[in-house]
């Protein structure tokens, strides 16, 4: 394995910069048909091309206070490519184990579509969010803007790290999350669309909570058994880190959720682990002096704070594809058609709704994942190894090689490119970093 850690200077304008990579896992093309065998992984799923690095990163982004903390997340790069790469920002469903975020790359599920995805010949990149694997703080769990910035933050350092390990990014740039990471995926185009000079080549958002004071406030509310009762705890005690929704826990939690519960939440336990801790009708936590002020005040801070986490008020300018199975029993259907439906309103023209078909929340997952990854394939511009050499490339961009150098600016010939990162200079003032094994 190998560590880097790199100082910097951060000035107060400054976004995403990196503390540290290490390299954490390779994957070969034996190891990466074995994934594609054992997870039932259709051959049409995308086709093998590269071998695989995964790199965990630490990085500074923007709290909601706009201070930067720390933040770790992965990169998963394509080896011995020879043409630019995809950008391909992956985002994340509901954890609340530190050790099931992205960074504990080479650990959990989420290398799966790293992997593919980078084998196929993008540049992936995945953002634990605010608080979540090594990062600083309590995670800011369906927090908008937060999730978008941290995002963008290592889309943005991520073409710049792979530049420097040998792996051109092209201008191409697609997003796609599932659950919490629908909603993050939603967000994320949002703030590139308004706040950003970013081109979007394509979205696919999944499964995702974008109404969170309209429909998935009222699936919450119905006072019957959830799949998930942990998910409104969560949401609760992040938006009162972020929002300050109250003084004393013990004013709005019956116990003993006002003493052992929030604790759960700080990377130590799985969901699973926290659900069987709780009420299956997640609403029987509360108080209900706290619960019928929150019912009876439309400015109730909690009411508000999901208000600004709604993730539909904006009208994409680039193609995206919303896709969720109507018999979701975890995130309900409607969040997908009132966003859509105000998307289409509004007048965007390269949105579409994809209906799942009846499966919930689980089982949707897979199929959603493959059905939008194939989606993104439609688009996304990839070399495969056996179409693209050198001379290919010079003659497709009508340039010519003038030199080649290694790092320390010394003359090399194409012979002599082996184990190391070079150089390309060429006729019409450009070059390229490339790394060569």
């Amino acid at each position: 394995m190998r560590f880097v850690i790199i100082f910097l200077f951060i000035h107060h304008w400054s976004a995403a910069q990196i503390i540290s990579y290490e390299l954490k896992e390779s994957w070969s093309f034996s190891e990466i048909q074995q994934m594609y065998n054992d997870n039932g992984i259709p051959p049409e799923s995308g086709e093998i091309n590269f071998e695989v690095d995964g790199y965990k990163i630490l990085y500074f982004t923007p709290d909601h206070t706009g201070e930067l903390v720390l933040c770790s997340g992965a990169i998963f790069l394509p080896k011995e490519t020879l043409c630019p790469s995809p950008v391909l920002s992956w985002q994340h469903g509901t954890e609340s184990l530190d050790e099931g975020a992205p960074s504990n790359v080479g650990n959990n599920y989420n290398d799966l579509i790293g992997v593919l995805a980078a084998s196929h010949g993008y540049i992936v990149t995945m953002s634990d969010f605010i608080g979540l694997g090594e990062g600083a703080g309590f995670h800011n769990y369906v927090h908008a803007d937060t999730e978008a910035s941290s995002t963008i933050d290592l889309i943005l350092f991520g073409k710049e790290f792979a530049y420097d390990q040998g792996v051109a990014p092209s201008n191409q740039l697609f997003l796609m999350g599932y659950s919490q990471g629908g909603h993050a995926t939603m967000a994320t185009v949002r703030e590139i669309e308004q706040n950003y000079d970013l081109e979007i080549t394509g979205s696919a958002p999944m499964a995702g909570p974008y109404s969170m004071s309209g429909v998935q406030r009222e699936m919450l509310e119905l006072g019957i058994p959830y799949p998930n009762p942990g998910y409104l705890p969560y949401v609760l005690f992040a938006y009162n880190n972020i929002y300050g929704l109250y003084d004393d826990i013990n004013d709005v939690l019956q116990f003993p959720y006002s003493q052992n519960l929030f604790g759960m939440y700080l990377g130590q336990y799985s969901m699973y682990e926290i659900n069987q801790m709780l009420p299956s009708i997640p609403i029987e936590i509360f108080k209900p002096d706290y619960y019928q002020d929150y019912l009876d005040n439309e400015n109730h801070p909690f009411k508000l704070a999901l208000m600004d986490n709604d993730v539909y008020d904006f009208i994409p300018q680039y193609p995206m594809m919303i896709v969720h199975c109507s018999g979701d029993d975890n995130v309900a259907y409607e969040n997908a058609t009132i966003a859509y439906n105000a998307f289409i309103d509004g007048g965007a023209e390269n949105v579409s709704l994809v209906d799942g078909g009846s499966f919930n929340h689980t089982d949707c997952a897979g199929l959603a994942i493959i059905g939008g990854k194939a989606w993104i394939d439609s688009m996304a511009n990839i070399c495969k190894p056996e179409e693209t050499s050198v001379s290919d490339l010079d003659i497709a961009k009508n340039r010519n090689i003038i030199g080649i150098f290694d790092k320390l600016g010394r003359l090399l010939t194409q012979e002599h490119t082996h184990n190391q990162t070079v150089i390309y200079f060429y006729s019409d003032g450009s070059y390229e970093k490339r790394y060569y094994k």
